[in-house]
């Protein structure tokens, strides 16, 4: 029996072994290919990367032998990260794909992501609750000796970091001093190949793939693990610090004060330089960004688009209006040019390419952002979402100057606004807000958080 609380909004993921096995991957290999036979006519190609958790190698080799009776060809990458995966999928012309990883989750978890051709993510609601709910039907087939699948094995590492390059203007990119926490991912390796070609000095942290995770998780959203880097930046007066997640698809940025950046105020930076590029296009922007990352949109001469979070619903947005950029809050930076997909490293290059255009430090490049008060994220434990969300609209209705409910609910006013979403996963409702001015602030979060609590 395999555990359905597995299967999340976006991928699939659990503690190993007590939550996902090789018999729980073993099944979910072959339901997903069943899965694609029944979206698509004729399944070819199979493309599986894995991260360099302990755990991957084994289920990689579950995952072959799940898929193994099926007349396909199974593409091995290797280890890799999500974005070459996701490359791996479009250069190779794959029917879709199964990367093995838990992203920025502890060294106890692993999991699934899946995509369909062109690298479109799966999520639950476009096939992973689907997959779920056949699972237990599939009979294992780890004895089985009826062998269809042809195994083949590709190394497309340098082809990858080539196409990242060619997107970059090189010639552009001054010889900044920059410290690279990699987190022992899998970003490490790409690294290494992009500091020969830049005339910066890279100073890397943690860049050997480590599936232990010996120095800190790779979670660069929790600031007590970019200590290390903090500290780095300021010890060798450094022009900023990066970090990325376990898998690379992931990062944030700290300037030369070692302070993190916001994951929103990085959206507007590459929201503009793209639109010098490409101008008029749509940019797509999450529902926690703040008020600037749609001024600077339209100040560029772009036009904004909302979005709710979460990179499958962003995907696929981008995908459907043919968005030129997209930010997530949280790290995630998704462009066109890289087939509507996620790509940590292409944000990385993008921002030394602006900073090095500015010719000024990374915390005044930012600074004219830094316009409106933000409470961050408040997390409150509610078991009746629903009913606490629609008892606050209610509340608030004849007031708001405009409410949405694209995730969860977001009311605006005159010089403040809020959003309130349920998590996927958890009896969770988060909270953001922000204002025009820090008195508004303190006295709208005050009400709100004792609204939330009661």
């Amino acid at each position: 029996m395999v555990n359905p609380k597995i299967f999340k909004a976006y991928d699939i993921r659990g503690i190993y072994p007590s939550e996902i096995d090789e018999e729980a991957v073993e099944k979910i290999g072959q339901a997903f290919i069943n899965f694609l036979v029944e979206k698509q006519e004729i399944v070819k190609k199979i493309v599986i990367g894995r991260d360099m958790r302990l755990s991957s190698s084994t289920l990689f080799k579950a995952l072959v032998s799940g898929i193994s009776a099926f007349d396909i060809e199974i593409i091995d990458i290797d280890v890799c990260s999500t974005p070459m995966f996701y490359f791996a999928i479009q250069q190779l012309g794959a029917s879709g794909g199964m990367m093995i990883t838990a992203s920025h989750n502890p060294a106890s978890y692993n999991g699934l992501k899946l995509c369909r051709e062109n690298a479109i993510s799966i999520s639950g609601e476009s096939g992973i609750y689907e997959i779920r709910d056949q699972i237990n039907s599939i009979v294992s087939v780890t004895s089985n000796t009826n062998f269809k699948a042809s195994l083949i094995k590709v190394n497309i590492l340098d082809k990858y970091i080539d196409f990242i390059l060619s997107k970059t203007q090189l010639n552009e990119i001054k010889p900044l001093k920059i410290v690279v926490d990699c987190g022992n991912g899998m970003v490490g390796p790409e690294i290494i190949k992009i500091a020969k070609k830049l005339s910066c000095q890279i100073i890397p942290l943690f860049c050997e793939p480590d599936g232990s995770f010996p120095n800190h998780e790779a979670n660069p959203l929790k600031e007590e693990n970019l200590t290390a880097l903090k500290q780095k930046v300021l010890e060798e007066e450094a022009d900023l610090g990066i970090a990325f997640d376990g898998d690379g698809d992931r990062v944030a940025f700290l300037d030369e004060r070692g302070e993190v950046t916001r994951g929103d105020f990085i959206t507007a930076l590459l929201a503009k330089e793209l639109l010098l590029e490409k101008p008029g296009q749509k940019i797509l922007y999450e529902i926690r960004s703040s008020w600037i990352v749609r001024e600077e949109i339209q100040k560029s001469g772009g036009i904004p688009v909302l979005s709710r979070a979460g990179h499958a619903p962003i995907k696929d947005k981008m995908r459907s209006e043919n968005i030129l950029f997209g930010g997530e809050f949280s790290g995630h930076y998704f462009f066109k040019d890289l087939g509507f997909v996620d790509n940590a490293l292409m944000a990385m290059l993008k921002i030394l390419e602006i900073i090095s255009k500015e010719n000024k430090s990374f915390s005044a490049t930012l600074a004219p952002l830094n316009k409106y008060y933000a409470s961050g994220e408040i997390n409150f434990e509610i078991r009746d979402k629903d009913a606490k969300i629609n008892e606050l609209e209610k509340t608030y209705k004849n007031r708001a100057k405009n409410i949405m409910h694209l995730d969860g609910l977001t009311m605006e006013f005159d010089d403040w606004w809020f959003n309130l979403r349920p998590s996927n996963t958890e009896p969770v409702l988060r909270l953001n807000l922000e204002a025009k001015n820090l008195d508004s602030l303190k006295e709208k979060k005050e009400w709100l958080v004792n609204f939330l609590r009661s």
